[in-house]
């Protein structure tokens, strides 16, 4: 269009575009602008509207698990299992949010002890320099004082030389002169750069904290999995260790308790773990000794992982406690490896 109007640009006199010529070309740009501002829109407007059928989707679902829900507690049948089922996940949920605080308040202390400990190297380093500094300081005013004195002899020695036949003698010591005073300034140079190179030791920052060591990150998983593992003991005291991780693996309607006793004993068991489990005070010795278990046993795929295999684990996880009396109707005892079988989530709480 502008390649058909350019007979326009040019007028009679051959010297440019007159200024409603400018305009209508002004005009056209805009409808370009336009055409594209609104195509623009009119992707947005798409991307919107397919955004919106999912969400539609989602909430009919939602609203078909909610149905499905209602119906399933309406059964007396299948009502008490459902209770069960949620209590199970709350009870998981629980134990994950317990080994995740658990990790955040050691990971806490560490990186506090590690950054203290990276100050005062950062202090002591510092101090070195400066008393490094400080000892050159001292030099270099030495330095300076004895050039100014044999400066300070010399001016003496001249000005005692006034007699007119020592004008040879003057103009001899005079160019001696130039070059002590060459000295001293270069003793004042000198000086005033140590001065400076202490300002800013003295002003520089310490050093970024790397974070935690790889030895800390390694004890701090160690005692993550141990916390992990005494809290399956402890479940699994109940009876419940399993059929926990199977309630948050499975969906309501899939799994069954039995009759409306079984599962109120169910229920019952599941608030007797819950009050044992919250009870962090009882846990230090039991953590002492399987710590004391995990690093005799523990190994690594290289010298910069920080969780150890699944396999090295497995002979220090099976200690006796797990073979003590159960509560009735509880079902044989198990046997599980909490890094193995991931319980309470806990590769999400390990630190990498």
């Amino acid at each position: 269009m502008i390649d058909k109007l350019s007979f326009l640009k040019v007028g009679a006199d051959g010297r440019g575009t007159s200024a409603e010529e400018e305009r209508l070309m002004q005009l056209f740009q805009n409808r370009a602008g336009l055409k594209k501002a609104y195509a623009d829109l009119q992707d947005e407007f798409h991307l919107l509207r397919d955004r919106l059928k999912q969400q539609e989707g989602a909430t009919i679902r939602a609203e078909e698990q909610y149905d499905a829900l209602a119906d399933l507690l309406a059964d007396p049948r299948s009502g008490f299992s459902a209770l069960v089922f949620f209590q199970l996940r709350g009870l998981w949920k629980t134990c994950q949010q317990l080994l995740s605080s658990f990790a955040q308040e050691l990971l806490q202390q560490q990186e506090a002890r590690e950054r203290a400990k990276h100050a005062e190297r950062c202090e002591a380093q510092r101090a070195a320099r400066l008393a490094d500094i400080d000892a050159r300081l001292r030099d270099a005013g030495e330095e300076a004082d004895a050039r100014r004195r044999v400066l300070a002899e010399a001016q003496g020695r001249l000005d005692r030389l006034t007699a007119f036949w020592h004008y040879f003698e003057r103009r001899r010591r005079q160019r001696s002169m130039d070059a002590l005073r060459s000295a001293v300034t270069q003793a004042d140079a000198a000086l005033g750069e140590l001065h400076s190179a202490r300002s800013l030791a003295l002003a520089e920052p310490h050093e970024d904290f790397p974070g935690v060591s790889l030895g800390a990150r390694r004890n701090i998983n160690l005692v993550l999995i141990a916390y992990a593992d005494l809290l399956c003991e402890l479940v699994e005291a109940q009876g419940l260790a399993a059929r926990a991780k199977e309630a948050v693996a499975r969906r309501v309607h899939e799994m069954s308790f039995g009759n409306r006793a079984e599962c109120e004993d169910h229920m019952m068991r599941v608030q007797k773990a819950l009050a044992v489990v919250s009870n962090r005070g009882q846990a230090a010795a039991a953590l002492k000794s399987r710590l004391e278990r995990l690093r005799a046993t523990c190994q690594y795929r290289n010298s910069a992982d920080t969780v150890p295999t699944a396999d090295s684990l497995g002979a220090a996880l099976e200690s006796p406690a797990r073979r003590s009396a159960r509560p009735a109707g509880a079902g044989p005892a198990s046997h599980w490896n909490v890094l193995a079988e991931d319980y309470w989530d806990l590769y999400s709480v390990l630190l990498r």
